[in-house]
């Protein structure tokens, strides 16, 4: 069963980005229990236009907590691009247990109404998740054996990202900084169930946030993903495709400030979800895109509109 690989989440997009809700993306493993590292790159896409009917100086969320030098008229267009590149570590210590080690750059953008008020690069926010196998079925007869796993991890993403950088002289608002300046809480459950080639899985992920040393506490996060996979053999095996469907979801609370709710935070968007794994001898190329189908969203809210994920495995043993 050395193709066998649970089937979880991605947040990638993005592990320090605000906007990614629970900061974590997960790709299927080449091969089940074996220690990998990879190189991600990821991409996320807010845009929408916001109507005041407050004063011309309510900022926007994720249109910043402050002041960018952006006249704000009744109607403002705003664009965010959140990118990262990862470098991750996937350890098998032990039969049961694998520990996760991501470490991303970044960098953030945003324009309101075509004036470019915030581009930052910088190290984001590294995370460690513990996981550790509950249930695993091994496929110890034939290829039409039902199969399945289950995982439970546990762990924490660290304040080591800059947190305080400035744009022309302005302080960069807490969304679209590099780092959060928080200690964040991470809990994931991962299923997985197989029959010949065809499976489902499904993967939960929540986070909950900290507050920074201005009292501002981002909104807590639950992701959500269901994917429909097959698995097709080529090159006489060697070559593996397993292409997928299904869903994505990102729930969002709202944002404190001194213990205080800040009202017009808070999302929930419903993504559909395409991706495609290809595996060559120890070698994986995933590419996964969401785009975003439904929402609800705070008054103060830019949508999301769409999350790209690509990156390179390379299993460092083939243990089975």
């Amino acid at each position: 069963m050395k193709w066998l690989a649970a089937l979880v989440l991605t947040l990638s997009v993005a592990p320090s980005m605000a906007c990614d809700v629970c900061g974590i993306f997960l790709g299927i493993q080449p091969h089940d229990r074996t220690s990998s590292i990879s190189l991600l790159w990821r991409a996320r896409l807010m845009e929408g236009t916001l109507t005041w009917s407050g004063t011309a100086l309510d900022p926007a969320k994720h249109g910043g907590h402050g002041n960018e030098g952006i006249t704000l008229t009744g109607s403002d267009h705003y664009r965010e691009v959140y990118q990262g590149l990862e470098l991750r570590a996937d350890l098998w210590l032990a039969e049961r247990f694998a520990l996760l080690v991501s470490v991303p750059a970044v960098n953030n953008y945003r324009a309101v109404n075509g004036y470019i008020g915030t581009d930052v690069y910088g190290l984001g926010d590294p995370l460690l998740l513990g996981r550790y196998l509950v249930a695993n079925t091994k496929c110890t007869t034939t290829d039409e054996r039902t199969v399945h796993r289950l995982m439970l991890g546990a762990g924490a993403k660290l304040p080591v990202g800059r947190s305080d950088l400035t744009y022309r002289e302005t302080v960069v608002a807490e969304d679209l900084q590099p780092g959060t300046g928080t200690w964040d809480l991470l809990a994931s459950a991962e299923y997985m169930v197989r029959r010949g080639r065809n499976g489902f899985g499904t993967t939960v992920v929540g986070r909950y946030n900290g507050t920074n040393s201005n009292a501002y506490r981002l909104g807590h996060g639950l992701s959500s993903t269901v994917e429909l996979f097959r698995r097709w053999d080529l090159a006489k095996g060697k070559l593996k495709f397993i292409p997928s469907l299904g869903a994505y979801h990102e729930w969002a609370g709202r944002d404190a400030e001194l213990d205080v709710i800040q009202q017009g935070t808070g999302s929930s968007t419903l993504f559909a979800h395409a991706g495609s794994r290809v595996w060559w001898r120890n070698w994986m190329l995933n590419l996964t895109y969401q785009h975003a189908v439904a929402w609800q969203l705070g008054d103060l809210m830019v949508p999301n509109r769409m999350r790209f994920v690509t990156g390179i495995t390379y299993n460092l043993a083939n243990k089975n």
